[in-house]
């Protein structure tokens, strides 16, 4: 096996800055108190009541190849493996951090009647791919902080947008703890495709070749078109392209370059050609507004880098490579494209910069004339403009102690 690296640069920096954004040592601590181990504990004793938990004198044959699996991915923590009645063909794996319990990779039964022993191997080294990385760590603090549909609600898109993408690559990277499994690229491949069809593909004569050829079809369709994707998993064309590179490529230059498509991809998930037009806008509006007093304090910053985080994934990054730039041009470039793709955004390009200029708490004369010169760049009568700002000023407006003299 070649010595590339499992885990994605990008899904590791990703989980950092959700950690970071959510507190995530107290909000942690928080949850632990709260629930204690019942969470751990509800899900053991179900699949200890309700399931075949594999052993060796019970399933020697699986627990064989279980023990076999963790000993090549170097993985020396216990794990409990359980075998649950479910013709659903999935499997999924529970991080335990008590040190007193055992983790947790339970296998629906529908698997076995699809997948031969190299397809099986594959999904036990995804699951335990998945403990490596801890992924679990992160989706329960951010389920803990925003626990239903309603609370989800309030998830910043910034925060949102991060732990999606986060997910995805989490899939990618637990794949490849998959393939290093079993390292038969086509037994990763038909194990895929047997999940998303839940088809016996031998039975319906559907060969690796033919796969292959219609799964690089449908990947062009993503490189060109965009396409959507809405679950917690890639598309099947993007995994499989990505496991791949895995698999094949020499170097881990070569398999990093291979990828930075497909993660481009993948953003393009999240982020339209009007997202990107809106960061623009809203990188050059805070430069310009800046430019006005010489400085950009703390409360300017956040509130600048939270408008850009709902557009694009590396605000800070933009904003810089703006600052380099030509700012008036990339400023009236992006009031253009966002105008020629979503003229009813007008008013949201005006709040925006309304926004950037209120965030020191000062109201300017010369950021005012900026706004109102804005307001009829975009179609907008002076009195709409200043409607929208009589709202800002009715809602966020305080008066400042210190200008007492």
């Amino acid at each position: 096996m070649r010595e590339l690296d499992p885990k994605i640069d990008l899904q590791l920096l990703l989980g950092n800055q959700i950690l970071n954004v959510l507190q995530g040592g107290v909000i942690e601590g928080i949850r632990k108190n709260c629930e204690g181990n019942s969470a751990d504990v509800g899900f053991r004793s179900m699949r200890e009541g309700n399931s075949l938990k594999v052993q060796e004198t019970l399933l020697p044959q699986f627990y064989a190849l279980c023990e076999e699996v963790k000993t090549k991915l170097g993985f020396e923590n216990p794990i409990d493996f359980y075998i649950t009645g479910n013709s659903e063909v999935n499997a999924c794996a529970f991080y335990s951090d008590d040190e007193e319990r055992p983790h947790i990779v339970e296998i629906n039964s529908g698997l076995f009647n699809l997948m031969n022993e190299e397809e099986i191997k594959y999904v036990v080294g995804h699951e335990i791919g998945h403990l490596i990385n801890c992924d679990s760590i992160i989706s329960g603090i951010f389920h803990f902080v925003y626990p239903d549909e309603d609370a989800l609600k309030r998830c910043p898109g910034f925060l949102l947008g991060r732990y999606k993408l986060y997910n995805q690559l989490a899939e990618l990277s637990a794949d490849r703890y998959g393939y290093m499994a079993n390292e038969n690229f086509d037994a990763c491949v038909t194990a895929i495709y047997k999940m998303a069809s839940g088809l016996y593909l031998e039975k319906m004569n559907v060969s690796i070749k033919t796969l292959m050829e219609e799964n690089n079809r449908r990947l062009e369709y993503f490189l060109k078109e965009g396409g959507v994707s809405e679950g917690t998993h890639p598309v099947n064309p993007i995994r499989i392209r990505a496991l791949e590179l895995f698999a094949k490529e020499k170097t881990q230059s070569g398999l990093n370059r291979g990828m930075d498509e497909l993660v481009n991809i993948l953003q393009d998930f999240l982020y339209s050609e009007l997202d990107y037009a809106l960061a623009d806008f809203v990188a050059a509006a805070s430069i310009i507004m800046t430019q006005i007093d010489g400085k950009r304090d703390k409360n300017e910053e956040e509130v600048i880098l939270a408008e850009m985080a709902d557009f694009c994934l590396f605000p800070h990054k933009v904003l810089k490579q703006t600052e380099k730039g030509d700012v008036m041009k990339i400023f009236n470039e992006s009031i253009a494209k966002v105008m020629e793709l979503a003229p009813y955004k007008n008013i949201d390009l005006l709040t925006y910069y309304i926004n950037v200029a209120f965030a020191d708490g000062i109201i300017d004369e010369k950021e005012i004339e900026l706004i109102y010169d804005l307001g009829k760049k975009v179609g907008l009568s002076e009195g709409a403009i200043a409607i929208e700002l009589g709202k800002k000023v009715q809602k966020d407006f305080r008066p400042l102690a210190s200008a007492l003299k």
